[in-house]
C-alpha cells in the first residue's frame, strides 16, 4: 500500500464513514463533498477527527448496548489506514483524537473487536506506555 496523502484524509474519511457527511458539513460550514476539498478541513486533522468521526459517529455507536459492527468495522478500516501512516500529520491527530479516548476501559473493552491489526497494537503500545493495564483482548 502507499502511503497515505494527509490532504486526502477528509475524502477519504466521507468515502469510507458517510455517516460522517452531516458532521464535516457542520463542521466546516458548507457541503460535505466541498469541504472536504477545503483547506480547512485538509490542513485541520484534529478537528475533523474529533468533531466529525469520534464524537458523532464512533463514541455514540461504541456507548450503544449492541454497536453496528458494519459501521465499526469501516469506521476502524479507517483509523488503521491513519495510524499505519509515517506521517506525524496524521500519526498525531489520530493518536491524540482516536486512540486517547481508550484510556476509557469500558469503550476500549467495546471497541477492541472492530480494531485492526495496526490499531490493536499502537493502543497496546499507548497504555503500556502509560502504565495501564492492556486487556489481553487487545493482543490477540
Amino acid at each position: 500500500m502507499s502511503e497515505l496523502d494527509p490532504l486526502e484524509v477528509p475524502a477519504l474519511l466521507l468515502r469510507m464513514v458517510p455517516e460522517t457527511a452531516e458532521h464535516i458539513a457542520e463542521l466546516y460550514e458548507m457541503p460535505a463533498d466541498k469541504a472536504v476539498t477545503s483547506e480547512a478541513a485538509r490542513y485541520d486533522t484534529f478537528a475533523l477527527l474529533q468533531e466529525a468521526f469520534m464524537e458523532p459517529v464512533v463514541l455514540p455507536e461504541l456507548t450503544r448496548t449492541s454497536p453496528d459492527a458494519e459501521l465499526m468495522g469501516r469506521c476502524f478500516e479507517f483509523a488503521d489506514l491513519l495510524v499505519r501512516s509515517s506521517t506525524h500529520a496524521l500519526t498525531g491527530p489520530v493518536y491524540f483524537q482516536v486512540l486517547e479516548e481508550f484510556f476509557d476501559t469500558d469503550l476500549l473493552e467495546k471497541a477492541i473487536p472492530f480494531m485492526r491489526e495496526a490499531t490493536r497494537k499502537r493502543t497496546a503500545r499507548m497504555l503500556t506506555g502509560h502504565e495501564l493495564p492492556v486487556p489481553e483482548a487487545l493482543l490477540r
